[in-house]
């Protein structure tokens, strides 16, 4: 121990407790420092120091020892090496371009093939709807691929669009999405054809948001719908206007329709048509525009001479009886 003057202490490497005793500050070596204890102490430390790098090292071998077994038992495993692509779909798109645009190519570890990569390159397809992805871990990786399925062919001279053509052709779906024709099959032919020729752009694989699109669909959907009842098929939609639309059908009928209101235009076309069809009358051209007095004119004369004695008109007194309108 060593007494200093009051108020003053000095510092040192060892730690050190003052005590005050009177008016003597004392400094109390709580360390005791020998040769042999230091020593000691670097022993421990080597001790310590040896320990730690023993076990560094061992996690090193066991990474390494761990990517080799990954390595050879997975990634060099050729039970996991792509061998086969199958693709299972219904549409335009074909199967080849489909195993192209997915860029998989023979022998690559199905470990590594990105799934999510995979289905957004796919997708990326305007006429693909929706993708499932499959691999057995046997060589086989399956992609069921939903294609958009058309309902007619969009048709538009100003933005170089024409039925009918593989290179140039364009459909579109019950959603309104339009997507380019990869192959020309006997019942694409057959599809009816919407023509718009004022369509501002086409952008494959978005829905068109027009108007006069929508309810070219919503007519088209209803007038097949009567054709599997035996109505006349359609053959093609004209939106000449913003605001109108003449339908073409297999018997050389001309129906103008109106893009708003279709379900009271069509219930009074399944009325004329009844008509027509009990007197075996042909229609040539109807502009369901019109609500009253609807003009209607006949590939053929009509035969009036019994039309006053038909209970459906027997009430009805008209003096333009031979006019070719309905109401």
């Amino acid at each position: 121990m060593s007494a200093t003057p009051p108020n003053s202490i000095k510092s040192k490497a060892s730690p050190r407790k003052a005590k005050k005793v009177g008016g003597v500050t004392l400094e109390v070596d709580l360390k005791v420092e020998s040769p042999k204890i230091r020593k000691m102490e670097k022993v421990e430390l080597k001790r310590r120091g040896f320990k730690w790098g023993a076990a560094l090292i061992i996690l090193i071998c066991l990474a390494v020892l761990l990517k080799i077994t990954v390595r050879e038992s997975f990634l060099n495993n050729p039970q996991f090496s792509l061998k086969q692509v199958i693709v299972k779909t219904e549409g335009s798109l074909t199967a080849q371009k489909i195993v192209r645009t997915s860029a998989l190519t023979t022998g690559t570890n199905l470990l590594t093939v990105n799934m999510h990569e995979l289905q957004r390159r796919l997708m990326q397809l305007p006429q693909v709807k929706a993708v499932k992805i499959k691999r057995d871990y046997e060589g086989r990786l399956t992609l069921e691929v939903d294609q958009r399925q058309p309902v007619a062919w969009l048709e538009c001279a100003k933005l170089g669009l024409l039925a009918g053509r593989p290179d140039v052709g364009c459909f579109i779906d019950t959603e309104g999405v339009t997507f380019p024709c990869e192959v020309v099959t006997p019942a694409y032919l057959a599809l009816p054809v919407i023509k718009y020729e004022t369509m501002a752009q086409n952008i494959p694989g978005v829905a068109v948001t027009d108007l006069p699109i929508k309810s070219a669909l919503s007519l088209l959907k209803e007038l097949q719908d009567r054709f599997e009842q035996g109505a006349e098929e359609l053959r093609s939609i004209d939106i000449q206007k913003a605001y109108a639309m003449t339908a073409f059908f297999a018997d050389q009928a001309q129906i103008i329709f109106g893009v708003h209101d279709l379900g009271e235009q069509l219930t009074r076309l399944d009325r004329i048509r009844l008509e027509a069809r009990h007197r075996n009358w042909r229609i040539a051209t109807l502009n369901l525009l019109v609500k009253q007095n609807v003009p209607v004119t006949f590939r053929d004369a009509p035969d009036l001479k019994d039309l006053l004695d038909d209970p459906i008109t027997a009430a009805v007194n008209s003096p333009t009886k031979n006019k070719t309108t309905t109401r």
